[in-house]
């Protein structure tokens, strides 16, 4: 590349021209030469022949001049940053003009009235320069490259692996004491390259407008920065190589904070930097550190107000497996999942030998031709009488819409992980609005409990005298029209068992069994749990009044563990016993219709059948067979929610055991 560098190079590049001139006479000739005879052009081509080596030394001293020219800036440039500082620089190979565009006039240029334009870095670094177009800096601050790569005359290789550079480069504009500071930056400074810089999670050359205004956006930058941390912090190998815990990540996304985090939504909840701050994060035994015991409440206040000091005992990374560390949120975590694992071992055991002994029974039957005749005459074995008013007809129907609303918007945020949480939240609109419809279900689930418990106040302390008065509470509390458990439930049991094996006859019911009095008081235990935790969990400001804050820890682990407990247990033990048995499948539509008929009485609870005989109150409750239109809506809405608890158990079961 040639460049006039100085007046007295005038002689020497008329004589570059000159010869420029003869070679350019010369190659007319050639082109004449195509014209004249044979020999001739033989006697031209030898010519050529003995004279191209000294053709060929002319060309190689040109070209030499040329670059010598191109170096010529440094006679005037020639300070160490543009001589040797400049030959060992990443650009050392490049010559002037490769940034800087050739001038007109060597005597202006002296003058300093013309200076060569700089040419676009992008020109090479092309890919760079497309990523930086959407930089913070080019957008707003109209930054060059320059700017940042200051001494790019004696730029040289970034050592490998060294990050140092980086927070000095940084550091020119942002002089953020808290970061150099703190753990990362002191880290990388001591050398340990694993600990993070500037660029690891702002970027390099694409550093996005949030990265420097949180307020304006607040949802981009939380989930950028949250998953920023989570990309080193669940590294195992990284976070073994510096002596840290992998799965503080896995802990924090069993909180309802990285569940919400996690669902993409993390604008409702506290992320990573919300507690540790952006750049002053230090480990907790510094007295100067967000998470100090004593910065704590200031800490929880910036999200959470009028709240007592204890709130900030909240364990926000808790290992219930550690009963060392955690030994309460331990033994809670241990006793769930022992109910668990007792509850469901026992009924789901009790279901299965049942439905083989129906199966089994009701096959061979049919194998046989054998009809089981009706116990009582036909037109009395049609006879149907009211089981449920339509009170409880109504309320069962309302626990149903609760109980749905609470599985649909609650185990997505358990399950918060799997494509169908995240869907499911999606369809409700977020989920905020998943925590409003959870709330409004759990309202109307409270409501009817509230009104059971009345319900079941007023049927054992009834108004009258004697012993059918209140005196007589003890024998409404353990008669045959109450659910609580009395002397009969244990033999009834034993002999279910014994039918079970084929030891002897189906035992005799009265109104309730032994398994729907567990049923009925299983909904105090559950409420007394879920509502509690609930309750706690939906208003913590408030319960830090009551107690401390390692409390909503626990209610946690108990509202999740007591929800899949019922949930399962509703869609397949209640399910089974109500509706899946062979003898009712598909479906019993006893408690939508509130009409059972008098042979179904008679087969399966003869001592109910008795004692309504005995006490003469048959024909009052005696009811006509439902109307077309009961029939198909109580066949729609029980079929419908039948089906949803099959699917929604597959869901589960497949994610418990899968997923």
């Amino acid at each position: 590349m040639v460049i006039p560098i100085s007046v007295h190079h005038v002689t020497i590049v008329g004589s570059v021209l000159s010869i420029l001139d003869v070679l350019i006479v010369r190659l007319r000739c050639l082109v004449l030469a195509a014209s004249v005879p044979f020999r001739m052009q033989i006697g031209i081509r030898k010519g050529i022949l003995w004279i191209a080596p000294f053709l060929f030394l002319i060309f190689c001293s040109f070209y030499a001049y040329a670059s010598n020219l191109a170096m010529d800036c440094t006679e005037c440039h020639n300070n160490d940053q543009f001589t040797a500082g400049f030959q060992k620089s990443v650009h050392g190979d490049n010559g002037c003009t490769s940034c800087h565009k050739p001038f007109q006039s060597i005597d202006r240029h002296i003058s300093k009235q013309e200076k060569p334009f700089l040419i676009s870095c992008g020109n090479c670094h092309s890919e760079i320069a497309n990523e930086y177009k959407k930089n913070f800096h080019y957008l707003y601050e109209d930054f060059k490259c320059q700017n940042c790569h200051y001494e790019i005359h004696s730029l040289k290789k970034q050592q490998k692996n060294s990050k140092i550079p980086v927070i000095k480069g940084c550091t020119k504009c942002h002089t953020n004491e808290e970061y150099v500071s703190s753990g990362h930056s002191a880290a990388v400074l001591k050398g340990n390259n694993d600990s993070a810089v500037c660029s690891d999670c702002h970027g390099l050359h694409d550093t996005k407008v949030y990265h420097t205004s949180l307020e304006a956006n607040t949802a981009e930058a939380r989930e950028f920065y949250s998953r920023k941390c989570i990309s080193c912090h669940s590294n195992k190998e990284l976070m073994k190589k510096n002596n840290l815990s992998h799965k503080t990540i896995e802990y924090y996304e069993e909180t309802y904070h990285g569940k919400v985090q996690d669902l993409g939504y993390p604008t409702r909840v506290a992320g990573c930097a919300d507690c540790h701050t952006a750049h002053n994060i230090l480990p907790p035994d510094r007295p100067d550190s967000t998470i100090n015991p004593k910065n704590l409440v200031k800490n929880c206040g910036k999200c959470h107000s009028n709240f007592h000091p204890r709130f900030a005992e909240y364990k926000a990374h808790p290992d219930y497996r550690n009963k060392n560390r955690y030994p309460a949120l331990y033994r809670s975590f241990v006793f769930m999942s022992f109910l668990l694992l007792i509850t469901f071992s026992f009924f789901w055991l009790h279901t299965l030998l049942w439905w083989r002994k129906v199966y089994w029974e009701k096959y061979r039957f049919e194998k046989l031709g054998i009809i089981i005749e009706s116990p009582l005459p036909h037109e009395e074995a049609v006879q149907e009488i009211k089981r449920f008013s339509g009170k409880e007809r109504i309320m069962h129907v309302l626990l149903i819409i609760s109980f749905f609303g609470l599985v649909i918007t609650g185990f997505p945020l358990k399950y918060h992980s799997t494509p169908w949480a995240k869907a499911l939240i999606s369809v409700m609109g977020g989920a905020h609005n998943a925590g409003l419809y959870h709330r409004a279900a759990a309202i109307i689930l409270i409501g009817l409990f509230l009104y059971t418990c009345w319900l079941s106040l007023r049927f054992i302390f009834s108004k009258g005298k004697g012993r059918a008065g209140i005196r007589g509470w003890m024998d409404r509390l353990f008669g045959p029209d109450s659910l609580m458990p009395n002397k009969n439930d244990w033999p009834q049991f034993k002999g279910m068992v014994r039918w079970f094996f084929g030891k002897g006859d189906m035992p005799q019911f009265g109104r309730w069994t032994y398994w729907e009095k567990f049923d009925f008081l299983a909904v105090f235990w559950g409420m007394f749990i879920i509502g509690g935790s609930g309750i706690t969990l939906w208003a913590p400001e408030a319960a830090s009044y009551i107690y401390p804050g390692w409390v909503f820890n626990i209610a946690s682990i108990v509202h999740s563990e007591e929800a899949l407990l019922a949930t399962l247990f509703i869609f397949t033990v209640h399910f089974f016993n109500t509706h899946l048995i062979p003898t009712k499948f598909p479906m019993d539509p006893i408690i939508f219709t509130g009409r059972q008929k008098l042979e179904e009485l008679k087969r399966y609870r003869n001592l109910e059948y008795e004692r309504i005989l005995s006490e003469k109150r048959l024909d009052e409750l005696k009811i006509k067979h439902p109307g077309i239109a009961l029939k198909i809506i109580a066949s729609m809405f029980g079929l419908a929610s039948l089906w949803i608890g099959i699917i929604f158990t597959l869901i589960l079961l497949w994610t418990f055991f899968f997923a």
